[in-house]
Formats: C-alpha cells, structure tokens, sequence
C-alpha cells in the first residue's frame, strides 16, 4: 500500500493536550500527523478546561410561514455533539506572525502552527508564506502576548473568540513579575479597532502594567518568544462554555452593575427604576442584511414592551449594562446579538434572519450560556448579495406567536 500523504507542514503547539487519541474532534489523519509531528511550544497554564457540548436544536426554527424543512434542521444537527480541547496558554520560539497565521522554527525549516490554519479558516488566511522574511518586531523586555484570529475583523468573532483570552494576563503577571506586557492585536478598520480597545481597558480594569499595540496584518513579524492561547472556538461553531463565563463575569464586574458611572446618560435614564428590560437588537441600515418591513414589526415588539437599540452606536460598557439587564432578546443577526453573552441564563433569545443565513453560531452562543434559543428566517429579498447580506421580511404573525409562545404579551 502506497504510503499516505502528509499534510502541509503543520505542527500543534501541544497534540497530546488537544488532540487526544480518542474523542478528539478533529479528522483523525490530520490528528494523526499533528501527533506524529511533535510539540511545537511550550505549554505555560491551561485557561479553560476541556468539555463535552451537546447543543440541543432550537426550541423554534421555522422558515417565514412553514416550519424548517429537513434541510435546515440537518444544518443546525450537525455540530449537536462532540468533545473540546482546553484552551492553553503556550510559549513558541522563533515565532513568526503574518496575516494571523503563527509560523515557527528558522528561515527555511518553517512550521505552520496548525491551531492558527484551521481548516474552517483558511480561506480568509490567504496563501502560506512559510518562507517569507521577517522583521524584527521591538517588543521590550517584558512579555509578549498576541490576540487573534481569522475573524478578528468582526466585533462579535472578537467578543466571543479573543476577549476570553485576556485571561492569560494573570498567568504571565505571575510569571513575569512587575515588568510589562505588551498586548499585540492585528489592525482592522476604525470602528473595529477603537471597539476592542475599550474592550480590552474595559477588562484591564484599574491595571496598567499591559501595553497594548495593534500590528499591521499584513506584515511578518519575527519574534524570539511570543506567548500565545490555543482556540477557544471548534468547528466554527462551538465555544467554551467556561471561556464565555469568564468574559461575563469580568466584564460585568467592571460595569459595576446598572448604576455604574461608566453608563451613558441614555442608558442611565432608559434604565433608571427598571429591574429587567426586553430589548429589541436593531442593524445599522448601512450594514446591509436589513429588515425590509420594520414599520410593522416594530410597532409590534413596542407593544410587547421591547426597547428598540442600535449597540453599534453604544460604549462596551453600557452593551454589557445592557444585556446584563435582559429579560427577552430579539434581534437581527449580527455582532451586536453577540452581547447576549451577557444575558443570565434563562433569557430567551429570539434571532430573525433572511432564510439563505442559516448560520448556528449563534445557537451555540445561546447553548453555552443556558438560554432557550428560537429562531425565524424571513423571505430573502431577490438580489447578487452574499447569502449572508440579504435584506429580508419577517411575517408579523410569526412573530407574535413566538412572543406569545414566551408569554411576552
């Protein structure tokens, strides 16, 4: 039999810690090789532990006046069960970054960190330059933490999948007494960048021992030690329930609860003497993905007692205050929903969609945080948009009989 195939040349900051031989959720020739291939890094501290999801189906999935076909149903099964890794803090020398994509070893032997090329992101990557030269990045004498992923360049990817992995600061304080860290995050457009800024000083708190400084994505960076965290999403889909709990658990303690003086005078007065708030999630109308007949779905969420924001226009801060506030959520898909990490468990998230988005992120979102998860895909308007940014229709009915299921009356 002829010998198979290797894969490209990539090798797992830690196979034996991630890639178990049995109940591992990556393909098994792939674990196979990772194996075969040997640790790349240095594992420093374990952040979030391994576990188990079993994501159940959506408590309503309908497709504007019909239930889901089979189809839809067999997209949300998929990704029901299977083991997860933990989530690691690891040391890799003779590091290169370019494009969020981690390399490892010297000019010529260069290794891909598989953990940075997942299949399922490979795509926004763009080509591997194993090869290419790398300039020395000035990083001082203290720790040298990077935070990112393929996905970085969305708020809500960002929020769920990177924010999470500040938790390595505390292990690298202890490691690295009294010098200072410096915080590297890839550069992205304005908006993005000013939003996880204050997201990350929002988690630092009161701390002023991290530096933080946003690279350029498209430059390769050599580094003699970079310290790095291991994935906190599978699949594209499943997310770390002790991961998710951290970031709300920080970032709500920063808040400070509804009368903090980090909330925006809006948000104060909207909060002031209430306990519990219904929120409707709007979508900035230039986002695309609109909804089409929001004069009449509006008038009615308003009559059930749902708030109409826009987080888009909001601090981090006052998102958390927020969601942290939630009795029921309805929303448009988007980042902003993402914020339903902060909702307790229990919430009821109801998400609205054009039927050709059917996306279960953010099931999973709702699963991890113990909240009862529906979900109604309207008719996609005709058009050359991506599947994903079609404006669409909801039916006020179908509405009202989800809110009505929810005994949001």
């Amino acid at each position: 039999m002829a010998e198979r195939r290797r894969m490209t040349p990539y090798v797992s900051c830690a196979p034996d810690r991630l890639y178990p031989p049995a109940g591992s959720i990556d393909a098994p020739e792939a674990v196979a090789d990772l194996r075969a291939a040997g640790a790349a890094a240095a594992v420093l501290e374990e952040l979030y532990p391994a576990w188990r999801y079993d994501w159940p189906m959506p408590e309503t999935l309908h497709l504007h006046d019909v239930p889901a076909p089979p189809a839809m149903r067999l997209r949300f099964s998929r990704s029901g069960t299977g083991h997860a890794p933990a989530v690691l803090l690891v040391r890799l020398d003779q590091a290169v970054l370019l494009r969020n994509v981690l390399y490892i070893g010297e000019l010529g032997r260069r290794r891909v960190i598989y953990e940075s090329h997942r299949p399922e992101e490979r795509a926004l990557s763009g080509a591997l330059e194993p090869e290419v030269a790398a300039e020395d990045f000035p990083t001082g004498t203290g720790p040298c933490l990077y935070v990112g992923n393929q996905g970085s360049f969305n708020y809500g990817h960002w929020l769920c999948e990177d924010l999470p992995r500040l938790s390595a600061l505390d292990v690298l304080r202890a490691r690295y007494p009294g010098e200072r860290i410096t915080l590297l995050l890839p550069r992205q457009d304005w908006h993005n960048n000013r939003m996880r800024e204050r997201s990350v000083r929002l988690w630092l708190g009161d701390a002023r021992d991290v530096v933080l400084r946003f690279i350029d994505p498209e430059t390769a960076y050599g580094f003699p030690q970079l310290h790095w965290v291991t994935p906190i999403r599978h699949l594209g889909l499943a997310k770390s329930p002790d991961a998710l709990a951290r970031l709300d658990a920080v970032l709500r303690s920063r808040v400070g609860g509804l009368r903090s003086a980090a909330l925006g005078p809006r948000l104060a007065a909207l909060l002031h003497g209430r306990r519990r708030l219904r929120l409707f999630v709007d979508r900035n109308r230039l986002r695309q993905r609109e909804l089409l007949n929001r004069a009449a779905i509006l008038p009615l969420l308003r009559t059930r007692g749902f708030t109409i924001v826009d987080t888009e226009r909001m601090e981090v801060a006052d998102q958390v205050a927020l969601f942290a506030a939630a009795e029921a959520v309805v929303g448009i898909k988007g980042a902003g929903l993402v914020n339903t990490v902060f909702s307790p468990p229990g919430t009821p998230v109801v998400h609205l969609a054009p039927e050709t988005f059917q996306d279960p992120y953010y099931r999973d979102i709702a699963a991890a945080r113990a909240q009862p998860y529906h979900v109604l895909y309207g008719t996609a308007a005709p058009g050359e948009r991506r599947d994903h940014l079609r404006d669409f229709t909801i039916a006020p009915d179908d509405l009202a009989a989800v809110l009505d299921q929810l005994r949001l009356r």
